[in-house]
């Protein structure tokens, strides 16, 4: 339409607006990684198809973006003056750039370079794209376990012959613990009989992250006669009633599962403040040297073990497969500036996160020109 009105109208235009309508008309859109910053003064955005900078002056856009966001957008030059013509309203964090950089390699089959021709013809699905990514940031997750099932969470009830004998036939199901630690925590009557318990049901290893020891997969608490248990999916359910009537085979009854589903659950938390108690026991816990060395230890292990595992985002590579190509380098670059984000948890573990970072890029060499 503008090109139109610059046809029959041509008199009314200056020479600036017959230069913005040659410059912008026929700009396609594109998403942008934010390289630098000034703020309230304008950023530089590097084209992630093309390859390209543009320095554009955007006053009010650049008090929002970091380094490393993407955008999508359109961006011209007009007699040396970078602008944004156009701005799609959310802000992408690093951890997306993957899956662009996926659409990248397809749009680049068979062609030297990508043009702004080539992002015309795929223009539809690189606005797919952008939809789909506003969509998935905008909704609530899937969130899954440790084991990757969705979250779900189980109370089993059963009504069993006994504290001491249930928990005797039931310990085992703790492997980082043995039964005379777990006993220690045990309430017991006048007789020393075991009236009640409580301990966790685990396993050696961890799935999602190699530098944990174990993995908790729900807990077990015996109170007189009454056994409950409490696990986070269905799967995990399914598992933990076969292991408790096999093992107390008639002897235990059945009551009830009570499920909650993780929107129901997040309902009732809404509108609730958090506990200021449970925030100064926190900040207590973190004071001990001893507990935050643990807990280094821990993330330094879950980065050292994360070089090795199949992401998803990666196509299913491990980062160190992924690096050995130039768009895997900068896919697994980008999925370390999210991770080095502060997103408002502790400042340690903030801390240590970005050094874990900061050491894989050693390892991978990212850090080599």
């Amino acid at each position: 339409m503008a090109e139109l009105y610059a046809e029959e109208h041509g008199n009314r235009l200056d020479p600036l607006e017959h230069k913005l309508i040659e410059s912008i008309n026929r700009k396609p859109y594109t998403f942008f990684e934010v390289e630098h910053v000034v703020r309230g003064k304008g950023m530089r955005l590097k084209d992630v198809f093309q390859g390209s900078s543009i320095e554009v002056q955007e006053r009010s856009g650049s008090e929002y973006v970091q380094p490393g966001d993407l955008v999508f957008s359109r961006a011209v030059s007009v007699d040396g003056v970078g602008m944004i013509i156009g701005l799609g309203p959310t802000i992408i964090p690093p951890g997306r750039k993957p899956e662009i950089i996926q659409l990248r390699k397809e749009l680049r089959k068979g062609l030297s370079s990508i043009t702004d021709d080539t992002l015309y013809e795929w223009d539809v699905e690189i606005r797919d794209m952008y939809f789909h990514i506003e969509h998935s940031l905008h909704s609530l997750p899937q969130v899954c376990n440790t084991d990757g099932d969705p979250l779900e969470f189980h109370r089993l009830i059963y009504e069993v012959p006994s504290a001491e004998e249930a928990f005797e036939k039931l310990c085992d199901l703790c492997v980082t613990a043995g039964a005379e630690e777990l006993l220690a925590d045990a309430k017991r009557d006048g007789a020393g009989q075991i009236i009640r318990i409580e301990f966790p049901w685990d396993r050696l290893g961890h799935k999602a992250s190699p530098g944990m020891p174990n993995t908790v997969l729900g807990r077990i608490f015996i109170d007189g006669r009454r056994l409950t248990a409490e696990v986070n999916s269905a799967q995990r359910a399914k598992a933990l009633r076969r292991e408790i009537d096999s093992r107390l085979g008639r002897r235990a009854h059945f009551k009830m599962d009570k499920i909650q589903d993780v929107k129901s659950m997040l309902s009732e938390l809404d509108g609730r403040s958090p506990g200021k108690k449970h925030s100064a026991e926190h900040n207590e816990l973190m004071q001990h040297p001893e507990v935050r060395e643990h807990l280094s230890e821990i993330i330094g292990r879950h980065w050292d073990g994360w070089i090795d595992q199949e992401i998803p985002a990666l196509g299913g590579k491990t980062p160190r497969e992924a690096v050995k190509s130039s768009d895997g380098r900068e896919a697994v670059e980008a999925l370390l500036k999210d991770a080095e984000r502060d997103r408002g948890q502790d400042p340690f573990m903030a801390e240590a996160n970005r050094e874990g970072a900061r050491r894989v890029r050693e390892l991978l060499g990212l850090n080599d020109p």
